[in-house]
């Protein structure tokens, strides 16, 4: 009779624990990272739990039209929180709360599955692309991060023959950098951003970068041993914010992962 007693208190107690496990709210907003606007109606669920939008007693279905969203009555805990409209890209981001802050509020991002991969400007009213025009006299650099011939053959219909093309003056740019990265390559591996001085030198003294011609004497290559680190920082599937400070004049921007490179950008900062 005693062991049965026992028993039934170790229940009622359990049972008091459960009813008294400390509950928050978890809320945010959906937003679009070119533009910084609201994504309208989007679809917001807690990963492996019961918490989503979808769900036909969801509260706060008048909210989403602004992008809002708002889960109640959440226990403490380790959250992976997502989100997805049609024809929209994968958002999600990890959050814990504790029973001393069970609340929390965060941002989501999503954006149109139609944008393309490459360097695009933050907060522009629509996806606004960086120019890359001097990619196509980039060459392929195993050590050197980056090689660009001063000019190319000029291979246009009504070109003349033996004619070339020189390097465009690089792509002027702010010394405050805040842009987005869009890549549609394996994103298992951490992405990786610095910029480097460009500095004009023999293609002779850079053996490692192959695509340049013979009758190529100079270069602009990036001079590794004064490069600057930039922040990478997740924002959405496939999409990564990069920021940091840049020294002025021409810079060479490397994009890259694992140490191999991306993609490489030629600016002048101001």
């Amino acid at each position: 009779m005693k062991k049965q007693l026992t028993i039934c208190a170790a229940a009622l107690i359990a049972l008091a624990m459960t009813g008294c496990e400390k509950k928050g709210t978890i809320e945010g907003v959906v937003l679009d990272p070119f533009t910084g606007k609201a994504v309208e109606m989007p679809t917001i669920w807690m990963d492996s739990t019961v918490f989503s939008t979808q769900k036909e007693k969801y509260e706060f279905k008048e909210d989403l039209k602004q992008g809002k969203f708002k889960f109640v009555d959440v226990p403490a805990g380790e959250y992976l929180i997502k989100t997805r409209r049609n024809k929209y890209v994968l958002g999600q981001q990890k959050i814990a709360t504790t029973a001393e802050n069970p609340n929390a509020t965060i941002t989501l991002y999503s954006y149109s599955d139609q944008v393309k991969p490459g360097l695009y400007v933050e907060g522009a009213e629509k996806e606004t692309k960086i120019d890359n025009d001097h990619v196509l006299f980039s060459t392929s650099c195993k050590e050197s991060v980056a090689g660009y011939r001063l000019t190319m053959p000029n291979t246009a219909k009504d070109a003349k023959k033996g004619s070339t093309i020189e390097l465009k003056a690089p792509t002027e740019i702010g010394a405050d950098l805040k842009v987005l990265y869009a890549y549609k390559g394996s994103v298992t591996v951490a992405i990786e951003a610095a910029v480097y001085p460009a500095v004009q030198e023999a293609v002779s003294a850079h053996a490692d970068c192959s695509g340049f011609d013979k009758a190529d004497k100079n270069g602009i290559f990036a001079k590794t041993s004064a490069g600057t680190k930039l922040n990478v920082a997740y924002m959405a599937e496939n999409l990564f914010e990069i920021s940091g400070t840049l020294p002025k004049g021409k810079q060479i921007l490397q994009i890259s992962q694992e140490g191999k490179t991306i993609q490489t950008y030629y600016f002048n900062v101001k």
